[in-house]
């Protein structure tokens, strides 16, 4: 039986598609988008540019706008994937920034790969798109894109090698103390910092060890404990600390510390 879900993001122009096809087969046909489809079981048989391709699990397929391509299970027991569909000018801004504005949007050299590391950092997506917060999906995003590119482009990624001056760094960090409530997105945090949303995304992680989202995270874990432990209410917590809901709170609250947060109650 097939099942096709599409979901859109809280990114403008970035959709998620998870499908399961069993008879249904695609005519010749493209998309307007970028399409990174990752294979999670059974077998697609498709024609793109002309040849016959068998992609398997763990296989990563890239469609270029326009590119014109087919589709259907190579046996009865169908094929599940999951397909990335990005707007374009994802590429072109990833690419002007991965390397410093040097480079316009890239040619892929590749319409299939595996690579283990994107295969783990496309699941990791995939995840936060259907539920988390901007952030997250923003650097999550931008890393696949990195990956991506390295792998399949001739692009030459440009890395900051440091992370921020303690000028910077102190001032940055008070913002962020601010915006608990309400976490900035990667854009407002490049902006704070007058930098891409790439540089500042690995500065950050040069500095603390961590992306910005998990830090934040962290910080307000942090700043949530000992007010569980005084006895507030868990859903005040919640919403004062800019978590989607008291479930989303308790469930990060108990992987980072190994209980709920309702076990650390006065008695």
């Amino acid at each position: 039986m097939e099942r096709i879900e599409h979901h859109c993001s809280d990114l403008p122009g970035v959709r998620f598609i998870d499908a399961e096809y069993h008879r249904f087969a695609f005519p010749r046909h493209f998309h307007l988008d970028f399409h990174i489809g990752l294979m999670l079981d059974g077998r697609q048989r498709y024609v793109h540019g002309g040849e016959s391709c068998l992609a398997g699990g763990g296989d990563i397929l890239l469609m270029t706008p326009e590119s014109i391509h087919d589709g259907a299970s190579e046996d009865d027991a169908g094929y599940r994937i999951r397909v990335l569909s990005l707007e374009p000018q994802w590429l072109e801004q990833a690419a002007r920034a991965f390397s410093d504005g040097r480079q316009g949007t890239p040619q892929l050299l590749a319409s299939q790969l595996r690579d283990a590391q994107l295969q783990q950092q496309l699941h990791g997506l995939h995840q936060v798109l259907m539920a988390g917060e901007r952030l997250e999906q923003e650097g999550r995003l931008w890393q696949g894109l990195a990956t991506l590119l390295e792998r399949t482009s001739r692009l030459r990624i440009r890395e900051p090698g440091q992370g921020f001056d303690a000028a910077t760094w102190r001032r940055l960090r008070e913002w962020l103390e601010s915006r608990l409530e309400s976490p900035p997105t990667l854009d407002e945090l490049a902006a704070f910092c007058d930098l891409s949303s790439w540089q500042v995304l690995r500065r950050f992680r040069n500095h603390c060890g961590l992306p910005p989202h998990q830090w934040l995270t962290q910080l307000r874990l942090e700043r949530a404990l000992p007010r569980v432990i005084a006895g507030q209410p868990l859903s005040e917590i919640a919403l004062s600390l800019g978590f989607y809901d008291q479930a989303h709170f308790s469930r990060l609250f108990r992987r980072t510390y190994g209980l709920p947060p309702a076990r650390l109650r006065p008695r």
